[in-house]
């Protein structure tokens, strides 16, 4: 994760400011939730869903 996302995702998690991404970061948690939830779920790949999902909405794109 770049570090300008990882900073942006370190404000919503304190709640200090209005963060710039922070529709993102609710959008990412409610698909993390959706996909924790379901059966096929596994524990350890949880935390990259939501990295990825979260990247994806604040840049279009995700990395590999």
């Amino acid at each position: 994760m770049e570090e300008q996302l990882a900073q942006e995702l370190v404000k919503i998690m304190k709640k200090e400011t209005t963060a710039q991404f922070e529709e993102a970061f609710e959008r990412a948690f409610e698909l993390t939730k959706a996909y924790a939830s379901s059966a096929n779920a596994q524990a350890s790949a949880i935390p990259f869903v939501f990295e990825k999902v979260f990247e994806l909405f604040v840049t279009g794109n995700t990395k590999n």
